[in-house]
């Protein structure tokens, strides 16, 4: 067995939701918590079946679900989770929420440190929303190769490109 001196390392994890509105979906990412398109494949009538989202250091990909698929309401186990975003400021983003007309709790201080409060996206899932205490967090660290995630390059496109389906 040949050997491993290093531990590998995840450059990135981006989240990918299954979605049963794909435009209502773009808005309440963008409207909401400053996500951009910054790679889409689109079907031949136009169509955005899916997308890669960021918002600062934040990545997300939508996926539009057929008609046949669904999203359920008792999810299995491994999918029963939550998507934790640290806005820049959570009192703003919790108001402009809450003004919208959604259902979102009251931000709480937690015995560890950050202010949060929750709210549900289109679909159902679950935003966890953050804001910890300076210092406590751990982007208020340097990665343990002495870098911090700023210095880290992007392999992503920094523009939007779009993909056109070629399938008929």
């Amino acid at each position: 067995m040949p050997s491993i001196s290093s531990k590998p390392r995840v450059r990135k994890l981006v989240p990918s939701l299954g979605v049963s509105d794909m435009q209502r979906s773009l808005a309440f990412y963008s409207d909401y918590f400053g996500f951009e398109v910054v790679d889409s494949f689109e079907n031949e009538d136009g169509e955005t079946l899916w997308c890669w989202l960021r918002a600062g250091v934040g990545e997300l990909m939508l996926q539009q679900l057929d008609n046949d698929q669904q999203i359920t309401l008792h999810p299995a186990i491994g999918q029963s989770w939550v998507l934790y975003l640290r806005p820049d400021d959570i009192v703003a983003t919790h108001e402009r929420l809450r003004t919208a007309g959604l259902e979102v709790s009251e931000i709480e201080m937690t015995a560890y440190g950050s202010r949060e409060c929750f709210v549900t996206d289109p679909d159902g899932y679950e935003l966890w929303l953050s804001e910890p205490e300076q210092g406590l967090g751990p982007d208020d660290e340097e990665d343990d190769e002495g870098e911090s995630e700023e210095d880290d390059e992007d392999d992503e496109p920094e523009e939007r490109t779009t993909r056109r389906s070629s399938l008929h």
